[in-house]
């Protein structure tokens, strides 16, 4: 008789913010995700462009979802998730988010960062006129670039400090 090896894996369910995709064969997708517990993953979800796809409708850009990963050896695998809301796709609120999806570099977890930008995101305040600045300097701040103080700053003092915290990055 011989013994079956069985391979068990851990299933990570959290909360996340869909940040792009891209397609991949057939009928996967790569996903980036900003999870509240994992940090930035990227993520394939197998079969996801075909019409029966369990994922489908629920794992979309500019979404909140609750998503459940597998770690696998390479990389990570959505097996499953619930749709919570939709994030308006505003430019507003897209150029801060491919700006989140640029600064942050492997996969630590930032919860707080993660419910600042859920609250912005979420919130009905998109259309206000500092709302992209807000998001950009609450990102800039729980990543280290800025500090606290400047986030009372008034609107020309606060852009200045993005900008210096944008090049203290890097990232330019």
């Amino acid at each position: 008789m011989k013994k079956l090896l069985t391979l068990s894996y851990h299933i990570y369910t959290t909360k996340g913010l869909i940040l792009s995709e891209r397609p991949v064969r057939e009928a996967d997708r790569i996903y980036t995700i900003m999870t509240r517990d994992l940090g930035l993953v990227r993520a394939t979800a197998l079969g996801v462009r075909k019409e029966s796809s369990k994922l489908r409708g629920n794992i979309e850009p500019f979404s909140l979802s609750s998503i459940s990963l597998v770690r696998g050896k390479e990389h990570w695998r959505a097996t499953s998730a619930e749709f919570i809301q939709a994030v308006t796709p505003l430019p507003v609120v897209a150029r801060p988010l491919a700006l989140l999806e640029k600064l942050i570099q492997g996969e630590v977890p930032h919860p707080e960062l993660f419910d600042a930008i859920e609250s912005a995101v979420t919130s009905a305040e998109t259309n206000s006129e500092m709302f992209e600045i807000n998001l950009v300097s609450k990102t800039l701040f729980h990543l280290g670039y800025l500090k606290e103080k400047d986030l009372t700053l008034d609107k020309e003092s606060l852009v200045k400090a993005i900008n210096e915290g944008i090049q203290a990055s890097h990232l330019t």
